[in-house]
């Protein structure tokens, strides 16, 4: 008799097994009262915290109520560093700083960048649009901080994925709109980095 051969599961793979079971492990948990099956998913998106990182200086405060994680590359800059904040994803539901740890720290270090990775508040606790004040707070933060980063202030790229994306197109236009003095705040550069991003949903009919 030949051998059954089992095809190995790829890390994505395991990856959804494990999600589609602790998704099942929350509605056992939010039955007994104990947890709801939100709370679980959103654990388990934040995935495991990665290594300490010997590359960079990553130091966290609160703006305005809101979670910032900021992540300086420690070579001394030759320069003024190009500023990007970063508005994670997650339908406005799921996702946070840990979540998006790992793409914060490999845009700080492959394109030797000050990055600000954004903790909004998520709904349905926080209804909208309150994620996008967060990401307007965080933003003319950043802005009138640049010197204490050493920030080109003609180099601030405003970036996320799929809602974050969003959060960063809507962001951008606003900024332009606020009542402050123009010098204290300066201007947001053209720079935008967006992914897959959602910006106008159609349904055509075919006859």
């Amino acid at each position: 008799m030949s051998p059954v051969i089992i095809p190995a599961l790829n890390k994505p793979t395991l990856l959804l097994s494990f999600q589609i079971l602790s998704f099942q492990q929350g509605k056992i948990l939010e039955k007994l009262g104990i947890c709801n099956d939100l709370t679980i998913l959103r654990a388990v998106l934040d995935g495991i915290p990665p290594w300490r990182e010997s590359k960079l200086l990553i130091k966290d405060l609160t703006v305005d109520e809101v979670p910032l994680r900021i992540y300086q590359p420690k070579s001394p800059p030759t320069g003024k560093r190009r500023g990007i904040l970063y508005f994670h994803g997650g339908a406005g539901t799921f996702g946070s700083i840990r979540a998006f740890e790992r793409v914060c720290r490999h845009m700080a270090k492959k394109c030797n960048s000050v990055v600000v990775s954004v903790g909004y508040r998520l709904s349905p606790e926080n209804p909208y649009p309150g994620q996008y004040f967060d990401c307007l707070s965080a933003t003319l933060y950043f802005m009138r901080n640049l010197e204490e980063y050493h920030v080109d202030p003609g180099l601030i790229i405003l970036s996320g994925d799929s809602c974050g994306a969003n959060f960063a197109t809507v962001t951008r236009s606003e900024v332009c709109l606020v009542p402050y003095d123009r010098q204290e705040l300066l201007m947001v550069s053209d720079g935008e980095l967006s992914f897959y991003e959602v910006l106008q949903q159609t349904l055509k009919l075919q006859p």
